[in-house]
């Protein structure tokens, strides 16, 4: 996921639509990438501990452990976001157009991939899945319908900073639109053929399938 996240700034066609915010951030302050992307998770963490705390129908069994979980994004968020520092430090941009859009492309599937392996399989999550799956869980929303609607927000509102700070829109493009559409799609194909079989692995043994 860190490969796809930073192959995206590396297109030049619009980054994905996750890191939209951070990589905005990083370019009006010049702060590095991974340092903005650490705290864009941290809000997301933020916004799923509350979500888990909420009442309602659809709350966790046990909020207390679901309040945890959600913390354990914090460390992952570290070093994931270490590697995105690493990983635009060492990855070129993209030259040629035809480069550029295989590249984004890549991207898409790499995200969308590991987005849906690891939340299906309910480890520690990328804050950002993490939250796609808060949302999901508490509305009864389709995950990858979840995930469109978390990006659309995060474009929203990355177009509004930047065309504040900027007077021009910064990280958003053709890509981003590509990227907004088909990682969505992605982790519903893979859920689809896939996503059985990875709720059997994670439950092997637990006797717990709710």
């Amino acid at each position: 996921m860190a490969l796809g996240l930073t192959l995206s700034t590396k297109a030049d066609l619009g980054v994905s639509p996750i890191i939209a915010v951070s990589f905005c951030v990083s370019k009006l302050t010049g702060a590095r990438f991974g340092d903005m992307t650490f705290l864009l998770y941290a809000s997301f963490v933020a916004i799923e501990m509350l979500l888990h705390l909420m009442p309602g129908k659809r709350c966790p069994a046990d909020r207390k452990k679901a309040v945890l979980a959600d913390a354990l994004q914090l460390p992952l968020s570290y070093f994931f976001t270490v590697l995105l520092n690493v990983l635009s430090a060492r990855i070129p941009a993209a030259d040629t157009m035809a480069t550029r859009i295989a590249v984004m492309l890549i991207s898409v599937i790499l995200v969308g991939t590991g987005a849906a392996l690891s939340l299906d399989m309910r480890l520690v999550a990328n804050p950002g899945d993490g939250l796609v799956q808060a949302i999901s869980d508490r509305t009864g929303i389709e995950l990858g319908l979840s995930k469109n609607i978390v990006d659309i927000t995060c474009v929203s509102f990355t177009c509004i900073l930047s065309m504040a700070a900027a007077h021009r829109i910064l990280g958003v493009g053709f890509g981003t639109v590509i990227a907004m559409l088909g990682i969505g799609r992605v982790i519903a194909l893979i859920n689809k053929l896939f996503g059985e079989r990875l709720r059997e692995i994670t439950y092997a043994g637990s006797g717990d399938q709710d």
